[in-house]
């Protein structure tokens, strides 16, 4: 595997963890708003912590899947699967 697949290897990776973690802290939003839609208060749902955690994983999340797409479209004409065909 050359260098660059090796880089999108790992920016995949990340972007995969940052993902997971995302979707950890969205579980924690639903649960908060959940509890906050059965007390009529889904305003405090909206203003809490795991609200917050979450808008910052998925911002994380983007940013992570930037850079694999980023380096996706870096692909150097001598990795395999840029040959063109006649």
């Amino acid at each position: 595997m050359g260098d660059w697949a090796e880089q999108v290897a790992a920016a995949q990776a990340r972007a995969e963890h940052k993902q997971a973690a995302e979707q950890i802290a969205e579980g924690r939003f639903d649960a908060v708003h959940d509890a906050a839609t059965a007390r009529g208060d889904v305003a405090h749902a909206l203003q809490s912590d795991e609200m917050r955690s979450w808008m910052a994983a998925r911002h994380e999340t983007d940013a992570a899947w930037g850079e694999w797409a980023t380096m996706m479209d870096a692909r150097p004409d001598s990795e395999p699967g840029t040959e063109q065909h006649a």
